[in-house]
């Protein structure tokens, strides 16, 4: 019995040493995709290697996954100047879209399941000009929404407000969601505020770039009733409004992936503008769709590896009268929804190449048909990409999103809020608010994600 068992354990050992040396114990990752860094063109001082092909892609794995549920703090402004988005109520009269979506936001925070821990502020200033965050209840910060607020309270200097705000979720490790009008109303005695807005914006927002923390920044108008008051005061100090579109602003802060548990599971129904600032992604899952026949490609290419899928090495020969057209399949679900859309990608989206000169045929997303094709319903959406010449025999070929400031920032900005009447949606200083911001991100990549193909001239 001793020798059988002493057998059994040699034959044990030798099959696990098979299998060790076969490389059957390698593990692998369905997420795994090419690291961006990986994939650039070898420095012209470094010699090609021996057999002229393109350095094999290496891998690492996907981005981090975002969380189920979150910690959020919600601060909510009560300044004077907020008055008018929230009139008292009375009988026939209707809720306006700040009350209506406000409160649709704070009942997903308290009631939702995609968050943890809660709390909730209220935002105003003490007698020294000093930020004040008031702790309160689900149920009185709703009271403020529904019912109005009474309070005599003048604006909260902005940066000393976001700083205030920031400091406190750092503290309680929650995402901050930030409501105001976002009017910069600084103290009368120091007006160089106006001119310093953007430095001020950065200093208070410095811990989010030392804490590696990105920014939403989402924008809506409401109709407005009541005492508006205009960050220039000439000719009118204040001005009465009866319904004209006044902005507000809802700003997201935290972790980057927290962040977008935010906006696509509380906030959801998310308004047309939006811009996202410290977001970025390492690794896109994408591939060289050259077997389905969707996608079929045209001349001469096929995949490096026969086996590889994904496929992010090529080899590839277009001719002069046959151009290589080849469509890269890319998942972009863990982006932003705005950044999803196919009217975004198209202005957008660019195609790079070392040693190629590509340009994009087209993009698209992915259909009924396509989700219900098991190798296709990976991705989300798909670029179909034209290279008509190589000018190296190897390099690389990369779909990039580049960081842009969207339009409707620069539009919803102005110099003078003075007569909102007259100039409706304008927020004064925007784009000065918002240089501030960007000022943040000053060493972020250019790009949002870059999803490279790497290429070998076919032989």
């Amino acid at each position: 019995m001793l020798l059988k068992r002493s057998v059994s354990n040699i034959q044990i050992l030798l099959l696990c040493g098979t299998l060790l040396f076969s490389g059957c114990f390698k593990k692998q990752s369905g997420n795994e995709e090419t690291d961006p860094e990986a994939t650039k063109a070898p420095a012209q001082t470094e010699k090609p290697a021996a057999t002229g092909k393109a350095p094999t892609a290496t891998t690492t794995p996907a981005e981090t996954a975002a969380p189920s549920k979150v910690n959020v703090n919600v601060y909510l402004e009560i300044s004077n100047g907020m008055k008018g988005f929230i009139p008292p109520p009375a009988a026939g009269k209707e809720a306006t879209t700040f009350q209506n979506n406000l409160n649709k936001l704070i009942s997903e925070v308290e009631d939702g399941r995609y968050v943890a821990s809660k709390a909730f502020y209220l935002a105003k200033e003490d007698a020294q000009s000093r930020p004040v965050l008031d702790s309160v209840s689900y149920n009185t910060m709703k009271s403020y929404i529904v019912s109005g607020i009474k309070d005599d309270v003048r604006g909260t200097p902005l940066p000393a407000m976001l700083k205030a705000a920031l400091q406190k979720s750092i503290d309680q490790e929650a995402v901050s969601i930030i409501i105001s009008d976002f009017i910069h109303g600084p103290d009368p005695r120091d007006q160089g505020q106006f001119i310093s807005l953007d430095s001020d914006i950065r200093s208070s927002l410095r811990e989010a770039e030392h804490q590696g923390l990105a920014i939403a920044i989402l924008a809506n108008s409401s109709p407005f009733y009541g005492t508006y008051h205009p960050a220039v005061k000439k000719p009118e100090l204040r001005r009465t409004l009866n319904g004209e579109e006044i902005p507000y602003y809802i700003w997201v802060i935290g972790k980057q992936e927290e962040v977008q548990v935010v906006t696509n599971k509380v906030l959801r129904n998310l308004p047309a503008q939006q811009a996202y600032f410290g977001f970025e992604y390492k690794s896109i899952p994408h591939s060289a769709l050259l077997k389905e026949k969707q996608f079929y490609p045209s001349g001469n290419i096929y995949c490096s590896s026969r086996n590889a899928d994904p496929c992010t090495s090529v080899n590839l020969q277009p001719e002069k009268k046959e151009p290589v057209e080849f469509t890269i399949g890319l998942d972009l679900s863990g982006l932003p929804m705005s950044m999803q859309s196919i009217d975004y990608l198209k202005k957008n989206l660019k195609v790079s190449s070392t040693g190629s000169r590509p340009s994009i045929v087209s993009v698209t997303a992915a259909d009924e048909s396509i989700k219900a094709t098991p190798d296709l319903a990976k991705y989300s959406h798909f670029v179909r990409v034209r290279v008509p010449e190589l000018t190296a025999n190897y390099g690389t070929i990369s779909v990039q999103l580049p960081q842009v400031t969207p339009t409707w920032i620069k539009a919803w900005s102005t110099d003078n809020d003075n007569n909102p009447a007259a100039a409706p949606k304008k927020t004064y200083q925007l784009t000065k608010i918002i240089d501030g911001v960007q000022a943040l991100y000053r060493d972020q990549s250019d790009f949002i994600f870059n999803a490279t193909i790497q290429f070998n001239k076919a032989d």
